[in-house]
């Protein structure tokens, strides 16, 4: 009986090794019989890299007709890479020997322009990717980044990576958003389509300041104030400041301080409480509005 099991697994391995070797051979034989380009994402038009581009570049390697172990993926998918919208890209031949190629371009959240005059995207990689005149995608403008040697570069790579992955995936902020401005001193201006300007600060915690702006447009702006103020301050995440439009320069507005912290669980309410010698007014958030 041991003998038996012995034979068979001799002649099985004989067999597979038979098959590895005419697969091999067929392999060889087969030719590349044509191109198929697709984009990873079928719902998504690609608007910067098109299935004509992908082809252009890969006919300068000559596949079609080509052996397939004589067709170097690798060395394609490198020069597929070199363009500066591809995300990723992946090759691969079938059984008939058609040569698939499935690619995702970069997608851009913040078109940004420097103050040396040049401009390019933020991806949601964070990757700073050209311009291009094929097609000027709708997304909010950044301005006043410093030039591409400064020294916060990577800080405020970060920051603006943060809030444009906020403003693409809140329909709200995504509406209301058109620019954002870098100050001098690297704090930031956000300016709404309609509505006052609204000073971030350093913009470190851009999420907490957009839910409690939210709180602020739907409690008080939408309420027929949207045109009483200049600026709203949330600067600090824990208050909101907000100026009327013929506040004096020099006005002073009286701070206070939560009580305690706002958390993310937390549903905000927004309490007014006007100045009595001064035209602003600062404005409260917390779970219970403050009375004055």
């Amino acid at each position: 009986m041991q003998i038996g099991w012995l034979i068979a697994s001799i002649l099985l391995s004989a067999a597979l090794i038979v098959l590895f070797v005419f697969a091999a051979h067929q392999n060889q034989q087969l030719i590349c019989k044509g191109i198929v380009v697709e984009h990873a994402h079928a719902d998504t038009h690609p608007k910067f890299i098109s299935g004509n581009d992908i082809l252009k570049i890969i006919r300068t390697f000559h596949p079609e007709g080509k052996p397939l172990h004589q067709i170097d993926l690798h060395a394609i998918e490198q020069e597929l890479q070199q363009n500066p919208w591809m995300q990723h890209v992946t090759l691969f031949f079938d059984t008939h020997g058609k040569l698939h190629v499935r690619y995702a371009q970069k997608t851009p959240m913040l078109l940004v322009y420097t103050k040396n005059g040049t401009s390019f995207y933020l991806d949601t990689q964070g990757h700073k990717i050209p311009v291009s005149d094929r097609y000027q995608p709708d997304v909010p403008v950044v301005t006043g980044w410093f030039s591409s040697d400064y020294l916060h570069d990577s800080v405020l790579n970060q920051r603006l990576m943060q809030i444009g992955l906020l403003l693409m995936n809140d329909s709200f902020w995504n509406a209301q958003v058109q620019q954002i401005d870098i100050q001098p001193d690297g704090r930031m201006l956000m300016i709404p389509t309609v509505g006052p300007v609204i000073q971030l600060g350093n913009a470190e915690r851009f999420d907490l300041q957009c839910r409690v702006l939210q709180a602020f447009y739907q409690q008080v702006l939408l309420k027929g104030y949207m045109q009483v103020y200049d600026t709203v301050d949330v600067s600090v995440p824990s208050q909101i400041m907000a100026i009327r439009k013929s506040a004096p320069a020099d006005a002073r507005v009286r701070l206070m301080q939560l009580a305690d912290q706002v958390t993310d669980s937390q549903q905000l309410q927004v309490a007014m409480l006007p100045e009595k010698d001064q035209k602003s007014v600062f404005i409260h958030h917390t779970q219970k509005p403050l009375v004055p």
